[in-house]
């Protein structure tokens, strides 16, 4: 019997102090949202530590699994949008031959360059014969059309400041029967956790840059890119999309 009341006062208090922590975040005033300019000197102020940060995080989540099964349907020459510290470049295989890494964050892709570097002296790991690194605007992208075999972009989508006109840019750049490869995280499924998402979008933005409460699938079939697989975990929050360029 008593323990029977000590799990109902336990099972209480936990109810109890979950309804007292969602009254005050729902209550809780929202700081304003980065600007544009804002957003960039963030990317650029996180990018010493950034993988540091992020590496456990990712292998105990399982995307870093997932960034090697995205990066292993890559070939030919690959064009990869919002490539950061170049996190994805030790899973290209064999048949990437020119591997261009985009960014609109100067500081992220000096990261970058160390690790092309390193990874050009390590004797075990593969690294693509030809790559270049490239600051660039993922709406205005400097490319020919149809000029890339597999365009690559893992979570860029929650940072760009016209995400639907990034995806479109991709589309332009990628060459019919070509791939556009996408992991990206966003909106729940789970309407708890979206709404935990919502309410905590400005904090996010502020911290890390990114808005994590964007509907990917809709950004992506609204930019007329052609979704051949679509598989999700994490509740929705992450999404691994195989496309095609529009027809």
């Amino acid at each position: 019997m008593a323990g029977r009341r000590f799990a109902f006062g336990a099972t209480g208090a936990v109810v109890y102090g979950t309804g007292v922590f969602v009254a005050y975040e729902a209550t809780r005033p929202k700081p304003p949202l980065l600007t544009c300019d804002q957003r960039c000197c963030k990317f650029a102020e996180l990018a010493p530590q950034y993988d540091r940060e992020i590496s456990r995080d990712e292998e105990s989540s399982g995307i870093l699994a997932w960034r090697k099964e995205l990066a292993a349907h890559a070939k030919g020459r690959v064009l990869e949008v919002a490539g950061g510290t170049a996190r994805n470049l030790p899973y290209y295989p064999d048949a990437v031959h020119d591997l261009v890494i985009g960014d609109n964050c100067e500081a992220m892709l000096q990261v970058a360059a160390r690790h092309v570097a390193e990874s050009r002296a390590a004797t075990t790991q593969h690294c693509p014969a030809s790559v270049t690194l490239a600051v660039f605007d993922a709406a205005k992208m400097p490319f020919a059309s149809a000029s890339f075999d597999t365009v690559v972009d893992t979570f860029g989508i929650c940072s760009f400041e016209d995400p639907v006109e990034a995806l479109r840019e991709m589309g332009r750049c990628c060459r019919a029967g070509g791939s556009i490869l996408l992991l990206e995280h966003g909106a729940s499924s789970l309407p708890p956790l979206r709404w935990w998402q919502d309410h905590r979008l400005n904090r996010h933005v502020n911290s890390w840059g990114c808005y994590w409460n964007r509907d990917i699938e809709g950004l992506v079939r609204e930019s007329g890119l052609k979704i051949i697989q679509s598989k999700s975990k994490h509740f929705g929050t992450t999404r691994m999309l195989l496309c095609e360029p529009p027809a």
